[in-house]
């Protein structure tokens, strides 16, 4: 799960969440990670979005993020994918 501020991301240039699903679908992702708005994280760094990737549980991986979207993106998206690679196999 990934939490995305909805403060920061509250201009259409900073539209973490929507970039973040709109590639996670195009890549076959789809609904394989959820990516939620929440309220304001009260970290506010300038001209980027605040997120936070939940670790699975018994994994690391997690973390808080403070990401320009156009310029780290890709970065962070590669960061998201860890949490499929380390999911455990569905039974």
């Amino acid at each position: 799960m990934v939490l995305v501020c909805r403060k920061c991301s509250g201009n259409k240039t900073l539209d973490l969440r929507g970039w973040l699903k709109d590639r996670l679908k195009a890549d076959g992702h789809k609904g394989q990670i959820r990516i939620i708005r929440v309220g304001c994280l009260d970290i506010c760094p300038k001209k980027r979005v605040m997120a936070l990737v939940q670790p699975l549980p018994g994994h690391a991986g997690g973390g808080c993020f403070a990401v320009e979207p156009k310029e780290e993106g890709e970065d962070f998206y590669r960061q998201v994918l860890k949490l499929l690679e380390d999911a455990p196999s569905p039974r």
